[in-house]
């Protein structure tokens, strides 16, 4: 939007000095008064026709840029796809609708243990705090001025204040922008009260795991807070730069996490990770929440699309498709192919948005890789993963 205003103000410039500017430049010379009686509002016409098409020709211009150069994003808000709005009512109203009415089903622990993506390296600078809400908690995701990413429960044990919202990096820690209080990254604890002598020993903040790979920023949850059992498999060509980044999209999906790769089914087996080989690449899932979607093509050329879905709350997923691609390609070729993903992809939002879970389902043979599907899902819950609390409102008469 900004760069929109600004091709705006430049055309309408352009436009103004054309004209304001005397038919002939040998007549800049002669005083504001004669020069306005002798030009007056002769070829001013002409001179708007110019200012027009000087602002279309910037327009194009920055479209064009836009198309060849400029990394592909396309973000849909939750109500944005997969819901009817009639009857007169908004997308946002039909959204909210079909998420009270729908019966969801006997559904399996809403958060699995896994790596979830919290947010693209690029979107977090040196020194930025982000506030960031997923797997129902508010999160204070900050970089160090060391350039590590680090990933804090948001609210200061101190009074509540939100961490995330107005707190400031010093080093490697985060201040309260209440009182001041600084956590460190790394483990949360409390190292700074600027008004006392005595850090309280109990004085800490929950630091998630986390970890920075594929230019991702990622964080491990596990329902009994065990370390992280795997580790993320780093795309060398993203880290030594020869793949660079080309998009992402991004689009909420009212369902439970398992629903969204079960379209995959079929690339399930007995592994913390899946492997299926396709013409011209392969997809590779590493636990519940990471896919790599990978391409090879003799034309073309390579890259990699990664597919990560994140809770942010039981029955409210965000998934991303975020592309790296050849530095030497065209940015048209992978903008392309992940404007195809995203079609497709979209056609089943509205399937996921309204369907019911189905614990028990009704399959024939053909079905079968489902059933296997959801074994091989199912190593990553435990006894004690959370499940979705039902509330049952009563009328009594």
């Amino acid at each position: 939007m900004s760069s929109l205003k600004a091709v705006t103000a430049i055309g309408l410039g352009v436009g103004a000095l054309l004209i304001t500017q005397p038919r002939d430049p040998l007549e800049a010379g002669r005083s504001a008064e004669s020069t306005w009686s002798e030009s007056g509002l002769q070829g001013a016409s002409a001179r708007a026709v110019l200012c027009i098409l000087a602002a279309v020709a910037l327009l194009a211009l920055r479209w064009l840029y836009w198309l060849l150069f400029s990394p592909l994003e396309l973000l849909r808000a939750p109500e944005d796809v997969g819901y009817i709005a009639e009857d007169g009512r908004t997308r946002a109203q039909a959204a909210n609708e079909v998420r009270r009415r729908r019966k969801v089903g006997d559904l399996p622990p809403v958060y699995p243990n896994g790596w979830y993506r919290v947010l693209d390296s690029h979107m977090l600078e040196r020194g930025e705090v982000k506030n960031v809400y997923i797997l129902g908690e508010q999160l204070a995701v900050f970089r160090g001025q060391d350039g590590k990413a680090y990933v804090l429960d948001a609210y200061c044990p101190h009074l509540g204040a939100n961490l995330a919202v107005g707190g400031r990096v010093f080093g490697g820690c985060i201040e309260c922008p209440f009182h001041g209080w600084q956590f460190q990254g790394s483990d949360g604890k409390c190292v700074k009260v600027p008004y006392s002598d005595k850090v309280p020993e109990v004085a800490k903040v929950r630091s998630w795991p986390s970890c920075e790979v594929n230019k991702q920023i990622l964080i491990w949850f596990h329902c009994d807070g065990e370390e992280p059992q795997w580790n993320l498999p780093e795309q060398q060509e993203i880290t030594r730069g020869e793949w660079v980044y080309r998009g992402r999209t991004e689009h909420f999906i009212n369902s439970h996490i398992q629903e969204i790769p079960e379209n995959a089914a079929d690339v399930a087996h007995l592994s913390r990770f899946v492997y299926l080989q396709f013409n011209h690449g392969f997809l590779f899932q590493v636990g519940p929440g990471v896919v790599y979607l990978q391409f090879k093509h003799g034309f073309l050329g390579r890259g990699v699309i990664m597919h990560c879905v994140t809770p942010v709350e039981p029955l409210l997923q965000c998934v991303s498709h975020t592309i790296f691609y050849q530095s030497n390609i065209p940015p048209l070729v992978p903008k392309f192919i992940l404007k195809v993903e995203s079609i497709q992809f979209e056609r089943d939002v509205m399937i996921w948005n309204n369907k019911k879970y189905i614990s028990k389902p009704l399959l024939v043979k053909e079905d079968s890789a489902i059933q296997k599907h959801r074994r091989w899902f199912s190593q990553f819950y435990s006894e004690n993963s959370p499940r979705l609390q039902y509330q049952h409102d009563t009328l009594d008469f």
